[in-house]
């Protein structure tokens, strides 16, 4: 003679697929609530920033990303559009070859 499943004490298929809607739903609720925290956050920050007048503002020369950089001494300044990945330095660099020439790379 077998044993139920109600005997055995092991959740059916169905079960299990309800119980795993119910954990989906818990974390995608806390995943929720993280980011409206994070969000408001960042605007506490950017808004504590911008009244200090630490925040600088420009535009990515290759994508024309808008670019909030905190002038901040214990942070480092950025070096790539975290966008696009080009760099940020405004100065072209010289190739070797045309050191002489005074041509840079993208001449």
């Amino acid at each position: 003679m077998t044993r139920s499943r109600a005997a055995s004490g092991k959740p059916t298929t169905k079960q299990l697929g309800k119980d795993m809607k119910e954990m989906q739903n818990v974390i995608n609720q806390l995943i929720n609530a993280m980011s409206n925290d994070m969000s408001r956050i960042n605007g506490i920050v950017y808004a504590l920033l911008q009244e200090d007048g630490r925040l600088k503002e420009s535009n990515c020369a290759s994508c024309g990303q808008v670019l909030f950089e905190p002038l901040l001494k214990a942070l480092p300044k950025a070096e790539n559009c975290p966008a696009c990945g080009h760099s940020m330095d405004d100065t072209e660099q010289m190739s070797i070859e045309a050191w002489d020439s005074g041509k840079t790379e993208e001449e």
